[in-house]
């Protein structure tokens, strides 16, 4: 039987640009809808992912992701995310657990 994870989040209503990332155990990449944080980015054509509902999407960058993760206690650290897959029309940012494991 395999474990399924997921990354809880909360919403900070004194924030306005908070990213949301949910963690996933059935993704091989960590993988966001846009840009917007990323550097090192390089265009990819005809990279194509299969989504979990049988459909198909197409990476359009890949790169590195800085952001920050808050912590329980309320500090807040910073992260590097690498080769971080750019899919437009996700509803929410992926974080693949598999990856980081």
């Amino acid at each position: 039987m395999e474990e399924e994870f997921a990354l809880v989040t909360t919403h900070n209503t004194k924030k306005t640009n908070v990213e949301e990332w949910i963690g996933d155990t059935g993704v091989t990449s960590h993988m966001k809808s846009n840009t917007n944080g990323m550097y090192g980015l390089e265009i990819c054509k005809g990279i194509k992912i299969n989504t979990a509902n049988g459909s198909t999407s197409m990476v359009t960058h890949m790169g590195n992701y800085k952001g920050k993760v808050q912590c329980a206690d309320g500090t807040e650290n910073v992260i590097i995310m690498k080769n971080v897959k750019v899919v437009p029309g996700l509803v929410k940012n992926l974080f693949s657990l598999s990856t980081v494991m």
